[in-house]
C-alpha cells in the first residue's frame, strides 16, 4: 500500500502573516527620499536676486537722484559763451521775459538745476542731446552768460569725463541738455527758480 505524501508547510508564511512591520518596509522602499535639512537652500538664489535688484536703481530713479545736486553757484562770474540749439535759446529768453528776470541769471538757475549728479549720467544727457539733433541741422546761436567759476568748471569736468567714450562732445552738448532738464514750464516757476538759485548763492556765500 502506498503511502500518503504531506506537504509541509514548515518556514513558509502565509499571506496572513505578513506583519505590518513588512509592509511599513515596502512603503518605506516605494515612497521617495524625503528633502534633506539642506534642501531649502534652493530659495536663496532667488533672495540674492532680490537683493540685487534692490540695490541696483532703476534708470528713472538715476534720473530722479540727480535733481539733488551740489550747488555750484559760487564763484567768481566768468564770460562764457556757448552754442544753445535754436528752440532752447528761444525757450530760455521767453520765460526770462515773461518772468522779469535775466536771461543769464535764469540760464545759471536752469543749467544748475538740471545738471546731472554723476558722470555717468551726464553722459546718458550728452548722448540724448546728441541723438535728438542726429539726422537734422538745427541752427546753434551764440550766447554769452556769467557762468559762476564753480559751475563752469564742474560742466568742464563732467565734459571730460565724457570725452572718454564720446570724444566729439563739447561743453555745448551738456549745457543744452542741462538747459532743457531745468527750464521750468512757465514765467512763475521760472522766478521761483531764479529767487531759489539767488538764496541757495547767498547762503553759500555766508558759510
Amino acid at each position: 500500500m502506498a503511502s500518503r505524501l504531506t506537504l509541509s508547510t514548515v518556514g513558509i508564511k502565509s499571506p496572513l502573516d505578513i506583519g505590518a512591520a513588512d509592509v511599513e518596509s515596502d512603503v518605506v522602499r516605494l515612497q521617495p527620499d524625503k528633502p534633506t535639512a539642506s534642501r531649502p537652500r534652493r530659495a536663496k538664489p532667488a533672495r540674492t536676486r532680490a537683493s540685487r535688484d534692490a540695490g541696483a536703481p532703476a534708470a528713472g530713479l538715476r534720473r530722479a537722484a540727480g535733481g539733488d545736486v551740489p550747488f555750484y553757484g559760487s564763484g567768481r562770474p566768468l564770460q562764457t559763451s556757448v552754442s544753445l540749439d535754436g528752440d532752447c535759446a528761444q525757450l530760455l529768453e521767453e520765460l526770462a521775459r515773461a518772468a522779469h528776470v535775466a536771461v543769464s541769471a535764469l540760464a545759471v538757475a536752469a543749467i544748475q538745476a538740471g545738471l546731472p549728479a554723476h558722470s555717468d549720467e551726464a553722459q546718458m544727457a550728452i548722448v540724448d542731446e546728441r541723438v535728438a539733433r542726429a539726422g537734422v541741422v538745427p541752427a546753434r546761436v551764440e550766447r554769452n552768460f556769467r557762468l559762476p567759476e564753480q559751475l563752469r568748471t564742474r560742466v568742464d569736468e563732467l565734459v571730460a569725463a565724457a570725452r572718454e567714450h564720446l570724444p566729439r562732445v563739447n561743453r555745448a552738448d551738456l549745457v543744452n541738455a542741462a538747459l532743457r532738464r531745468g527750464l521750468p514750464g512757465d514765467a512763475q516757476r521760472a522766478a521761483d527758480l531764479v529767487s531759489e538759485h539767488a538764496r541757495r548763492r547767498e547762503r553759500a556765500a555766508a558759510n
